[in-house]
């Protein structure tokens, strides 16, 4: 097949270090086509998982470039991904009662609305905060014996993870450790029937436990690795793309989709980033037998046939894990 359209550059194909370092070279090259006349909604980064857009949403918010996120909500606002930082968010200020109340009895722990109820009114009446409640549980005559040991429980997990903090620790592995005594990956297995749905949400909180190990390597040269650094620099790459695909579409921004919801949309200039062998192709189509293999293979040619000017593949050499 050939377009009849004449002219376009021929397809490159760049090979990075790391995954950092692809998401800093595509945003800085997109960057230099905008400040060259290039409009930003003519740009298209497409990509194969969920979680790969989180570098470079973080890029594009550096270099104060505008783009939106089409075909799945922000990394930071999955629900994996807040639960896991409501957690760190309490281990750095335990009177963050909004956070606090979110993983409360996440996963359950006898702490319910209804055992959560007294507490609050309890801490209500004293004027302070939730927290300094929670140690006076044995003491609630409202409270059932699964919710008091529920409360210690979680009071245990919280000053733990603050001692090792403390202690200096690493930050990556007290953030791992955290989330492995959560039982998170259980939870997941638990609450999600799908293989493939429970994989996809748990390669997300691999991928934050990943920013929190570039965010400390990143630290090593400023000594800036503390967790409430950590923190706001999350704070800093949030975002929240609520509009419908048509209204986000109507932006004169970068759009970053995945590769199905890329299908049916034409772009001047398309990055297709993460071609390697367990991305795209997908792991789980390698490792199946039959003609899984195929839909990578058309899913990769639907985004190639997305670029009507200049198409630019990327990958990895390594990828952090």
């Amino acid at each position: 097949l050939r377009s009849s359209r004449e002219g376009g550059d021929k397809p490159r194909i760049n090979q990075y270090a790391d995954e950092e370092t692809e998401a800093a070279t595509v945003v800085d090259e997109i960057a230099s086509l905008i400040a060259g006349g290039v409009q930003p909604k003519d740009i298209a980064i497409l990509f194969r998982t969920n979680e790969q857009p989180r570098a470079f949403e973080a890029e594009l918010r550096r270099v104060k470039v505008p783009y939106t996120l089409i075909g799945g909500m922000s990394f930071y606002d999955r629900k994996e991904v807040r639960d896991v930082l409501s957690y760190l968010k309490v281990v750095a200020n335990p009177k963050d009662e909004v956070s606090l109340l979110r993983v409360i009895n996440t996963p359950a722990r006898g702490l319910g609305r209804g055992a959560v109820e007294p507490l609050m009114k309890r801490a209500t009446g004293d004027g302070v905060p939730l927290w300094d409640v929670l140690p006076l549980a044995k003491s609630l005559p409202d409270l059932s014996q699964p919710a008091i040991d529920g409360a210690f429980a979680f009071l245990s997990l919280i000053r733990k993870t603050q001692k090792r903090l403390e202690a200096g620790d690493p930050l990556v592995d007290v953030v791992r450790d955290l989330i492995e005594e959560v039982n998170d990956r259980q939870e997941i297995d638990r609450n999600y029937k799908e293989p493939a749905d429970r994989d996809a949400r748990w390669n997300t909180v691999e991928e934050l436990v990943n920013s929190v190990g570039q965010y400390a390597e990143r630290g090593k040269k400023t000594k800036a690795k503390t967790l409430q650094g950590y923190l706001d620099d999350v704070a800093l790459n949030a975002r929240d793309d609520s509009d419908d695909k048509e209204n986000q579409l109507s932006r004169n921004a970068v759009v970053l989709m995945t590769l199905h919801a890329a299908k049916g949309l034409e772009f001047p200039h398309v990055y297709m980033v993460g071609m390697e062998e367990g991305l795209l192709p997908h792991r789980r189509s390698v490792t199946a037998d039959g003609a899984a293999i195929d839909e990578e293979r058309r899913l990769c040619y639907v985004g190639v046939t997305r670029a009507q000017d200049r198409l630019t593949l990327s990958l990895a050499l390594e990828r952090f894990k």
